[in-house]
């Protein structure tokens, strides 16, 4: 069989297949799991079983975390939501800056 097929069933079988495995960890294993760095090394271990390439796997981590940490979190400066959206969804309050702009506008029209 072809391998890139294999590689794919392999992958998905684990992907659903962790779903239903229950591992009965401590409370000390299961904080050192939710600690960032051993989170980013289990991604970077899935990435390089995927490509089979540490370098790509690094590099697929690194545009992972630009994207979670900045452009896709909406308390970032550098989000690219746009903030009328998110307040109309109750995802991000207005800020102390954005009430004041509003105010010395609405005054500047008056």
């Amino acid at each position: 069989m072809d391998p890139i097929v294999l590689n794919s069933i392999s992958i998905f079988l684990v992907q659903v297949g962790a779903r239903f495995l229950n591992f009965d960890l401590t409370n000390a294993q299961l904080k050192m799991v939710k600690h960032p760095w051993v989170q980013s090394l289990i991604l970077v271990a899935l990435f390089y079983v995927s490509t089979r390439n540490i370098v790509t796997s690094v590099g697929l981590v690194l545009i992972y975390y630009l994207f979670v940490t900045f452009l896709l979190n909406e308390n970032s400066k550098y989000n690219i939501y746009d903030k009328k959206w998110l307040e109309k969804e109750g995802l991000k309050e207005r800020t102390f800056e954005d009430k004041t702009e509003e105010y010395y506008s609405n005054i500047q029209k008056l």
